[in-house]
């Protein structure tokens, strides 16, 4: 997956410059920001020990009312300024919402926010971490990345709040947060409102396959063009979803799937749609389990398809069989430029099976990655006699001079009567005529 961040700080004698003390205040309405008396801190220090939520529900408390407040907790801090493009005003909103919010202000979100390009990766934010974050973000932010930092389903569904604003972002990756059912709708809706994103990643967050409908709609936006989707939960149902709206999208270049349980029947449903998109030129599917019958419709998409150019199939529990059948594919392809069946169980028969497909003029694979596989010495040769016609090259891990059992094709003896019948064809004699001379 192709995503590129930039973090830009300012380290002066092996320390962080992120002195705000002297940017002028005028932009800043003077109003009194409400904190925490003692009564209404001890109040909301007991509805988290009650609530097991453990400061993951914000301010204000009200001693007399209800404590928790969500409808007014899942929202952003309404701090006005003057100007809100000076980018000295980001740090601004946000230490006055962590005044706000009686917490510490984090010294890597106060250096990043003067930045367009936010990078964040491996920390644990609490709910109004990120609730003070979402409230200083502003519209010209190109790219967010928050990489494992605890986001929930209503952190996320708070930041996407703030990201609906951001009509420049075009790199937003969320990977490794467990952002539940309502926060992934949440970003849904947020992603089909941005007409500049061009590259999402959810990677290792939660994504089940009960989510419904909504998980081909996030593949839907018109201007996407890498989504990256692995290590989840989908099956069948996704890869319906997603397999029809790739029939009609005309914008996504990359796909990955990786890391999913994605079996034969959902790899079906899948390969459907792949089958008749122009668009997609790049496919992971990495870590699955094709099975005979996803091999079959992945044989039909080689033919078809005339735009997929780089296909990983590795580690899917393709065997010989199934290499056989993916070979007759390659043979009348002529866009695939690289192919990953690396750590496959196809012996050295469905190897041979594959480079003997690769020899033909049509096509034009340049990359042949079967790491963790041992060739013959015969298919071995073959591929150096394609390497000397055109630009390929084979990774593969040794050279064996005696082919598999597994895989070779057994003889059978001969059938007297089939042969007998095959002797009459060719003479195109009649039975009768046969058995006429024979007395």
């Amino acid at each position: 997956m192709r995503f590129y961040s930039h973090i830009k700080v300012i380290f002066n004698n092996n320390s962080i410059v992120s002195s705000f003390s002297g940017y002028p205040t005028d932009h800043i309405n003077e109003s009194p920001l409400h904190r925490l008396s003692s009564g209404e801190r001890l109040a909301a220090h007991r509805s988290n020990r009650l609530n097991q939520t453990f400061g993951q529900i914000n301010v204000p408390y009200e001693v007399q009312q209800k404590l928790v407040k969500e409808a007014n907790d899942d929202t952003l801090i309404p701090i006005r300024l003057k100007n809100s493009h000076d980018k000295r005003t980001r740090v601004q909103i946000y230490e006055h919402c962590c005044q706000a919010l009686d917490m510490t202000a984090d010294w890597q979100i106060r250096a990043l926010l003067p930045c367009d390009v936010i990078t964040i990766i491996d920390r644990s934010f609490s709910f109004n971490d990120i609730r003070a974050l979402a409230t200083a973000i502003e519209v010209n932010l190109e790219s967010l990345t928050l990489h494992t930092v605890g986001l929930t389903s209503r952190s996320t569904h708070l930041l996407c709040q703030a990201l609906s604003k951001c009509i420049n972002l075009n790199l937003l990756d969320l990977s490794g947060n467990k952002i539940g059912r309502k926060g992934f709708e949440a970003i849904v809706d947020t992603v089909n409102c941005l007409s500049s994103l061009l590259y999402l990643s959810l990677t290792n967050c939660g994504l089940k396959d009960s989510y419904g409908i909504r998980i081909g709609d996030l593949c839907r936006p018109k201007r996407l063009l890498e989504i990256n989707l692995s290590v989840n939960e989908f099956e069948e149902n996704s890869c319906i979803f997603i397999g029809n709206v790739l029939t009609e999208n005309s914008s996504l270049s990359y796909l990955n799937l990786s890391r999913n349980f994605i079996r034969s029947v959902a790899s079906i449903a899948l390969f459907r749609g792949i089958e008749v998109n122009q668009y997609l030129t790049q496919l992971d599917l990495s870590w699955s389990g094709l099975g005979y019958d996803g091999s079959v419709a992945l044989r039909r998409v080689l033919i078809v398809n005339k735009t997929l150019e780089n296909l990983n199939i590795s580690n899917c529990n393709v065997e010989w069989l199934s290499a056989k059948v993916i070979s007759e594919g390659l043979a009348k392809n002529s866009t695939l430029n690289i192919l990953n069946l690396a750590y496959n169980p196809i012996t050295t028969h469905g190897v041979q099976y594959i480079i003997q497909a690769l020899n033909s003029k049509t096509s034009v694979v340049h990359l042949l990655d079967i790491s963790g596989l041992t060739v013959f010495t015969s298919t071995v040769r073959l591929a150096e006699k394609i390497a000397q016609q055109r630009d390929f090259i084979m990774k593969f891990d040794c050279e064996i001079s005696v082919h598999d059992v597994l895989g070779r094709e057994g003889t059978t003896k001969d059938d007297s009567m089939r042969k007998i019948v095959q002797h009459i064809d060719e003479r195109r004699w009649r039975p009768l005529e046969y058995f006429r001379m024979l007395d």
